[in-house]
């Protein structure tokens, strides 16, 4: 059968306000991963990226209407839920025999209201949609019963059926290296702060995180990991067939298993991809140590993420962060000593928090002092534990189901925030994202910093763009 997967546009605004140089541009791996399941089990899957290739709405209707395809199926994530939306209604609307199905990490925590408020989509998957969408697929040669297809919600007679949970694959070598052949590889590099060199491109070597983070909507899935071979000829791939010389790796908790991530640094070593490419990683402040740092920028890690969120206990407590401000802080100064470069992400607007304490993670973040701070505006995704408890800790300032608001960068749009904290108002957090990024960049050693380490005109170019528009903020 022929099949269709499609990333709608992100761009509901806030893109437009910051403009489009700043943002990333990241490969949909989460369609790669299904279409090359589907493929390499005898059907014929496409993915088209309407952000990555500027594909409008009618241009996506016209590739549909000649492609001749029996299903489509739409990524879903709360931030473009109405992007989705539009494209299920436009596929049905085109063709009505055409399977529409949607999954993401909207689709799959919300797949009941998801199926009963939108009559064009078919099926919701929930949870990892590889072989799900396999049985869809069998479902349509009438080989299976749909009620008989794991992980799923759909509409029966104005009914909403939730089929039950499909287990997870626990070996990840189950599912095939995501064929990037399918999409074109050269529209895609990261946001400004996320690489040195072009081009570079993403990967993942781990699914889940058993952490219990609040605010996140992977917080206590488990962990199952890919196999040292299988990371490490995925990286083959991207160095030799599409001229990688960075990756990112884009696990939730990269180094929770410790020996598996000092021998997958020394397999990256022994293949010599130390010496051709570069990497970063994003993991948990409580996971590094001074040796294992040494063996990943041996490896030729250049770059460590991790989360703050806020500058004082009482903050990170709330969000049951599980860790404290002076293992974050022996996290940074390690990755200083041995020359990875730092990001770390805070939050203003947390739940508990007033100005004062705003004020304090800003002041904290300046004396952790990574290489680059991300301030975003704490924000109760569907799915997370924040959700459910958001009007305990604060206040929804316009539909709870309108989900376009949902934005963690709303500091720079026009639009009300969805939600904000007790005692605290849209502009008032909106104002202190705003303060936090001008504040923590706007300093004249960070500024020397950013122009002593650059040694390509087109980094600097970016890094000039993304100055001009905290300035305009």
């Amino acid at each position: 059968m022929k099949i269709l997967f499609v990333m709608p546009s992100l761009d509901n605004g806030y893109w437009k306000k910051l403009g489009k140089k700043v943002g990333p541009k990241s490969e949909p791996l989460s369609l790669l991963y299904i279409a090359t399941f589907l493929n390499q089990s005898g059907h014929h899957a496409e993915v088209v990226d309407c952000e990555a290739e500027g594909i409008s709405l009618d241009e996506l209707e016209q590739k549909i209407q000649f492609g001749r395809y029996d299903a489509v199926g739409v990524a879903m994530l709360t931030a473009m839920y109405s992007q989705s939306v539009a494209v299920c209604k436009m596929v049905k609307k085109l063709d009505p025999k055409i399977k529409v199905v949607v999954g993401g990490s909207h689709a799959n925590l919300r797949p009941r209201e998801t199926a009963e408020k939108e009559e064009s989509i078919d099926v919701v998957t929930v949870g990892e949609a590889e072989q799900t969408f396999l049985e869809l697929l069998e479902v349509s040669q009438g080989k299976k019963e749909l009620k008989d297809v794991l992980g799923i919600a759909y509409r029966e007679n104005a009914v909403v059926v939730q089929t039950a949970e499909r287990a997870k694959v626990n070996d990840l070598d189950f599912f095939p290296i995501p064929d990037r052949s399918l999409i074109k590889m050269h529209l895609y590099r990261p946001s400004v702060s996320y690489y040195r060199r072009l081009p570079a491109y993403t990967m993942i070597t781990t699914r889940g995180c058993p952490y219990r983070c609040t605010f996140c909507a992977t917080a206590k899935t488990g962990y199952r990991v890919h196999s040292i071979p299988r990371v490490i000829e995925e990286m083959r791939v991207l160095i030799e067939d599409f001229g990688a010389k960075e990756i990112l790796i884009r696990d939730d908790t990269f180094t929770l298993q410790r020996e598996r991530t000092i021998k997958l640094c020394e397999a990256i070593i022994a293949a010599g991809f130390h010496k051709k490419i570069t990497w970063d990683c994003i993991t948990r402040a409580n996971l590094v140590d001074k040796e294992l740092l040494q063996k990943m920028k041996e490896a030729g890690c250049w770059g460590m993420h991790f989360g703050v969120e806020g500058g004082t206990q009482k903050l990170i407590d709330s969000v049951k962060k599980d860790t404290t401000l002076e293992i974050i802080k022996n996290a940074f100064t390690l990755c200083r000593e041995i020359g990875i470069e730092t990001r770390g992400y805070f939050m203003v607007g947390m739940p508990g928090s007033t100005p004062e304490d705003d004020f304090a993670t800003i002041e904290y973040a300046k004396d952790i002092d990574p290489d680059w701070a991300q301030f975003t505006i704490a924000t109760p995704y569907p799915g997370t534990e924040l959700f459910n408890e958001a009007e305990q800790w604060g206040t929804f300032h316009t539909d709870i189901s309108d989900w376009d608001k949902y934005l963690t960068w709303s500091g720079y749009g026009d639009t009300e925030l969805v939600w904000t904290a007790h005692g605290r108002s849209s502009e008032d957090v909106k104002a202190m994202q705003r303060k936090a990024m001008r504040e923590f960049y706007f300093r004249p050693k960070v500024i020397l910093r950013k122009v002593t380490n650059v040694d390509n005109l087109p980094i600097l170019r970016k890094y000039m763009t993304g100055a001009l528009v905290l300035a305009r903020s």
